[in-house]
């Protein structure tokens, strides 16, 4: 399990706990998208951690983060 942070706001810090399995959600997700397929968020890992009904996997510095450094 790894640890993100990103500051959305100033004086504002979130940080994310994020698990291997997530990864690999993302990763998916962004495969798919690159090839107009869509991945059902049912069963994805993302699916309840979100804030204000937005689910953190839509955030651009969340995904940089993620799928940048591997």
């Amino acid at each position: 399990m790894k640890k993100i942070k990103f500051f959305p706001a100033p004086h504002v810090e979130i940080r994310v706990s994020v698990t291997d399995e997530m990864v690999d959600d993302l990763r998916e997700c962004d495969r798919m998208s690159e090839h107009d397929e869509i991945k059902g968020c049912d069963t994805c890992s993302w699916r309840d951690v979100e804030i204000e009904n937005t689910c953190l996997c839509e955030l651009n510095e969340v995904c940089r983060k993620l799928l940048e450094e591997g």
